[in-house]
């Protein structure tokens, strides 16, 4: 078969137009080249610069690559690590040796989600946008297609939908709904589109794989896709709900009973609610009924179109934030139809920092900075569960020693970094800028740091104040950081002369 032929029978398989005959797409194909599919699904080469998250002050350079797929005139879908603190953006399309230079629209750390823009309208004269379809069944035939493995030709591997549930989305951090599939999804399949065999639409993007198993792929599903597109459409990234309470099962019947529920009532018990949603919402001890319509079963699923089972979080993640979820609950025998309000919890870590830089504070060789959800997964600490907890007040943020730079003024303490840092000569540490306050005040005599490195509760690393700063310029020099803290905190009282 000819180079011509094979490319005409790959278009057929993913054309956009469900009403066409694969046939006749061939023949249209065939007449007008332009009319490919497959024009429409694009590599990605970036270039990033991403900040070390133990020394803020330093970037990590390097370079990846990727797949997109184009759902509106010049705009690529991708998945959002592919773009992330992207420097530089090359487009190629397989059909063509030209490249095009593109931006971040819009980027979903949470749903691993982008939108890249292609501002050549030359980019476009031959491209017909994929349509993006509904999420399919188990055992639905899917084509998976991309660049993997950093190869120029692109790529096509066959298989069926798995499995479908909430699954950790590693790039976010957050759980979500995921398709598992079996066809292979490698390196530089991430932003590709995956396809429906029958219709040619897009019905999920490959985003990540299980090294643990064997073909193991998983897509971001449609209903997550369009959840993206809509969240954008007022100019700005909001992204995903929290989960927003813990829950348990109510197999058994003795607990059941334990709660007064009646025959024929299911559903899971609360045991902890997120700050964020407040007494007018569900407390603990609660027993959710139903969510959204929907009966919750007494191992926390629900039951959607076709029987198909959802985690009781699918109706909460799939609002917009700020939109409200019916819910039907048990509170002390008596049923009560209140609501819970899509939003995001206020943590002392902050979320995952892509795409701008952590703040940092160098006091001779201590490193402090703001706990996040890189550094804590980096981490080879066992940190106690509170340092990602509600915030307490407004501005609460929990601090930790990043790093220890080697010095003298350093000596017996040079493995005490990551380490989270609760008080300062007593003095609980409220977030980093009051932290630099807590040691700026401290100008002579001795400084002892509380902290928590998970086994050793409340260790106390007890320094000269005067030693430190003075070993400040030095270590500094010695290490080449630009300024002893970050550019937010320059005006904090007492920073160090030459550092504003």
């Amino acid at each position: 078969m000819n180079t011509i032929k094979r490319t005409l029978l790959s278009a057929a398989v993913v054309g956009t137009a469900i009403t066409r005959t694969t046939m006749t797409l061939a023949q249209e194909t065939e007449e007008q080249p332009g009319n490919n599919p497959l024009n429409a699904i694009v590599k990605l080469e970036v270039s990033a610069a991403t900040a070390n998250i133990y020394r803020p002050w330093q970037n990590l350079t390097g370079g990846s690559a990727g797949s997109g797929v184009v759902i509106k005139d010049g705009l690529i879908l991708t998945c959002a690590h592919c773009v992330s603190d992207a420097t530089y953006i090359r487009v190629r399309k397989h059909n063509e040796d030209s490249l095009y230079h593109a931006t971040v629209a819009f980027i979903d750390n949470d749903a691993d989600l982008a939108l890249v823009k292609v501002e050549d309208p030359s980019f476009m004269r031959d491209v017909v946008p994929m349509e993006i379809g509904e999420t399919p069944h188990v055992q639905d035939e899917v084509l998976a297609i991309g660049y993997p493995m950093g190869g120029t030709d692109i790529s096509f591997t066959r298989g069926i939908v798995s499995r479908i549930e909430d699954i950790r989305y590693t790039h976010g951090g957050i759980w979500l709904l995921g398709i598992q599939i079996d066809a292979a999804v490698n390196p530089g399949n991430s932003g590709g589109p995956v396809v429906d065999m029958e219709t040619g639409t897009i019905v999920g993007i490959a985003f990540q794989g299980n090294e643990d198993g064997e073909a193991l792929g998983y897509i971001v599903p449609p209903e997550i896709i369009r959840h993206f597109l809509t969240d954008i459409e007022d100019g700005k990234v909001d992204g995903f709900s929290d989960p927003l309470f813990a829950q348990n099962w109510m197999e058994s019947e003795s607990k059941r009973r334990y709660y007064r529920m009646q025959g024929g009532m299911s559903g899971v018990v609360v045991e902890d609610v997120a700050k964020i949603l407040g007494d007018s919402s569900v407390k603990q001890d609660d027993i959710i009924l139903e969510i959204d319509g929907f009966k919750v079963s007494n191992n926390g699923k629900i039951r959607i179109a076709d029987n198909q089972p959802r985690s009781i979080f699918y109706p909460i993640y799939l609002r917009q934030i700020g939109e409200q979820v019916p819910v039907k609950i048990l509170r002390n025998g008596v049923i009560v139809e209140t609501y819970i309000r899509a939003a995001k919890r206020d943590l002392r870590i902050r979320r995952w920092m892509y795409d701008r830089r952590p703040d940092y504070f160098l006091f001779g060789g201590l490193v402090f900075t703001t706990a996040s959800y890189n550094y804590i997964a980096d981490s080879k600490a066992d940190f106690h569960e509170d340092i990602a907890e509600d915030k307490e007040f407004a501005d609460d943020e929990a601090v930790v020693i990043s790093d220890i730079l080697s010095d003298v003024c350093m000596e017996g303490y040079l493995g005490f970094f990551e380490s989270l840092v609760r008080t300062v000569n007593g003095t609980k540490v409220k977030n980093l800028r009051h932290l630099v306050e807590l040691i700026n005040g401290c100008r002579d005599g001795f400084i002892c740091l509380g902290l928590d490195r998970g086994d050793d509760w409340d260790f106390k690393m007890i320094v000269d104040a005067k030693e430190l700063r003075e070993a400040t310029p030095r270590i500094m020099k010695r290490y080449q950081v630009p300024a002893d803290r970050s550019e937010d905190l320059r005006a904090a009282p007492g920073a160090a002369p030459g550092t504003m």
